[in-house]
């Protein structure tokens, strides 16, 4: 250790050490448990505990009740175009599979309404699933697709991807979207759904999602696993001006199934 890490916090130390610890092992692997570390930097476990927790945060860790402490395995998401669940997991080497839990006529969420501009007497098709990264339930995704551009889709239509079945049937699908995520608890269903906790936080993502013309096309609503995703954003890569990303931050909204 450099003498200029010794003036660092305990925590900031076990940190340093996790880090290393994730980069040379492999997802799934379980890392030294607050005990061992804390005899290992003779620190109380409080204090090693605060350097775990710190890492579940920011998704590199996750925790298992009564288990211990993992590294986690995550499917990058590489924001060079627009993605789908079934790319990224494909793009990760990983088998994606999706298990269809509704398709219906149904009323829209208020603010796919709001977005497809839909009379309120109108509906909207409404497909929800659960899509699997090798097998294991990463997200819960609920997508509102506009009835005037897609009418006449049915289940039956869509095999894997989504995207693949609308412009397979209809020739076009979404090009351009504009996504939120936040951090958001979970309702009982979509813990079981998703096999976590009903204490854990899931990513929350929304996406309003347009046509090459720029007309509303799908709103989406997606629950996922906080240990199976990470965001990556790609800007002017192929541009001697590279765009500036801006974050909006948002308050949650309320969880429904």
């Amino acid at each position: 250790m450099q003498e200029q890490d010794n003036y660092l916090p305990y925590y900031v130390k076990i940190k340093q050490y996790l880090r290393q610890f994730i980069a040379s092992a492999q997802p799934g692997e379980k890392v030294p448990s607050e005990f061992e570390l804390a005899k290992r930097f003779d620190v109380s476990r409080g204090t090693a505990k605060q350097a775990i927790m710190d890492l579940v945060y920011e998704g590199l860790l996750y925790r298992k009740q009564g288990k211990g402490t993992f590294i986690a395995g995550r499917v990058p998401r590489v924001y060079d175009q627009l993605p789908s669940f079934t790319d990224d997991i494909k793009k990760a080497g990983h088998v994606s599979t999706s298990k269809l839990l509704s398709f219906s006529q149904a009323a829209p969420a208020p603010r796919a309404r709001k977005f497809f501009s839909l009379g309120d007497d109108e509906n909207a098709i409404r497909y929800k699933r659960l899509v699997s990264d090798n097998y294991r339930p990463a997200a819960v995704v609920i997508s509102y697709l506009n009835p005037h551009i897609y009418k006449g889709l049915q289940a039956s239509d869509i095999h894997i991807s989504l995207y693949d079945a609308l412009r397979s049937k209809f020739g076009y699908a979404p090009t351009k979207a504009r996504d939120s995520y936040s951090f958001v608890n979970i309702s009982p269903h979509t813990a079981k759904l998703l096999n976590c906790s009903e204490t854990d936080y899931v990513c929350y993502s929304e996406r309003m999602g347009y046509l090459e013309d720029k007309t509303p096309a799908e709103f989406v609503e997606s629950y996922i696993r906080a240990d199976y995703f990470r965001l990556e954003i790609s800007f002017g890569l192929d541009s001697t001006a590279p765009e500036t990303p801006q974050i909006v931050y948002r308050v949650p909204p309320s969880v429904s199934d």
